[in-house]
């Protein structure tokens, strides 16, 4: 009969083979390789300290450092190569084109017919015809990203007191009134209007500063844009064909907090996941239909304006992934490596922008050329 002491021990043996084993091979796979290093640091340690004394004492001495030996070889491997990977990302078609250790947050945004624009320490910040970002004047940050329409992106302060809509040309500012303490909203935004999703549901402002609540509740996690249309997401779907004035209840999604990108006339749903994510699609605005994600930690999405089957992928250390098919194949574009925070795509000239990091590499904005 097994004694409570072997028990336990058993639940022991259990317990660390699980993180042991299992856990940095998982997260080496999903590119996490600062995770990686940290959980290979912690089973070499283990290995070398506690794991010989947690086989049972049956175990013969040849056994014993059989097992703490190869542990040991498999928390190192995953190291080192965790490392190689940290220090030296592969970019693959990617060119560094800025860094943004000194930005308070790496945030990209691109009006369909205007400039890209990035969140900086205290500025919004434009790039130049020269390949260089400098700031646009006259816009007091620090700013949250809310989104861009066609040709006018929008921007809110962090003390929730005004809005900017910037064109490349002409800067407008907006009076809020928000609380402070407030976190900062999800949002998506028009040329005329944006929307931020609140605790009390979904705000509609328009460009002379009038709010309304367009939908109540607190199940509201996500909103994107389409032209006029508007999608938000939660328990259900809401759709609207007259620039977020009135929605229609599309039915549950049947996911928890789940993020929304739209595009062509579809819309893309994302729900995350500890090392997972699972991908759904509704293509000219027909039932959502579940796709298989290119690699398993989907960060962002980035939908054409005019062609809602073309869609790029931003992962966590998996790289940026292109379809043509809304979803159904995907083609690797690499920068794998790197935690990919932010993504815009030029769809007439198939070039791209992110702004991307991991804790051994310094943040920056990557650029994908045409080819």
């Amino acid at each position: 009969m097994l004694s409570v002491v072997n028990f336990v021990r058993l639940v022991k043996v259990a317990a660390w083979a699980v993180f042991l084993l299992v856990f940095p091979p998982i997260a080496f796979a999903n590119g996490m390789y600062a995770a990686t290093v940290l959980l290979a640091v912690l089973g070499l340690l283990l290995d070398v300290t506690a794991l010989g004394e947690l086989l049972p004492s049956s175990t013969q001495p040849k056994v014993r450092r059989g097992v703490v030996a190869t542990m040991a070889l498999l928390h190192i491997s995953l190291l080192a190569l965790s490392v190689v990977r940290l220090v030296s990302p592969r970019y693959g078609a990617w060119q560094r084109i800025a860094g943004t250790d000194e930005w308070n947050n790496a945030a990209l945004v691109r009006p369909e017919h205007g400039p890209l624009l990035a969140v900086g320490h205290r500025d919004v910040l434009s790039l130049g015809k020269e390949g260089r970002f400098v700031p646009v004047p006259d816009i007091a940050g620090p700013v949250h990203v809310i989104g861009a329409g066609a040709h006018r992106a929008w921007f809110v302060d962090v003390e929730g007191q005004f809005a900017w809509g910037y064109d490349g040309a002409s800067l407008e500012k907006v009076p809020l009134g928000w609380d402070a303490s407030a976190r900062m909203p999800e949002g998506a935004a028009l040329d005329d209007a944006f929307f931020v999703v609140g605790s009390r549901g979904l705000v509609r402002v328009a460009r002379d500063g009038h709010q309304s609540k367009v939908l109540d509740g607190t199940s509201i996690t996500g909103v994107a844009t389409d032209g006029s249309r508007v999608v938000a997401v939660g328990s259900n779907v809401f759709v609207s064909e007259d620039g977020g004035r009135h929605f229609k209840d599309r039915g549950p999604t049947g996911l928890q907090a789940p993020s929304v990108y739209a595009g062509g006339g579809s819309y893309y749903l994302v729900q995350g996941g500890i090392m997972s994510s699972r991908l759904f699609v509704s293509e000219a605005d027909g039932r959502l239909e579940e796709r298989k994600p290119p690699m398993r930690d989907i960060r962002v999405i980035a939908v054409d304006p005019h062609d809602g089957r073309r869609v790029w992928v931003g992962t966590w250390g998996e790289g940026i992934w292109r379809s043509e098919d809304a979803g159904r194949t995907f083609q690797d574009l690499e920068l794998e490596g790197l935690e990919v925070q932010s993504l815009v795509v030029d769809f007439s000239t198939k070039d791209a922008w992110v702004a991307a990091t991991n804790l051994a590499t310094p943040s920056g904005v990557y650029h994908y050329g045409a080819r």
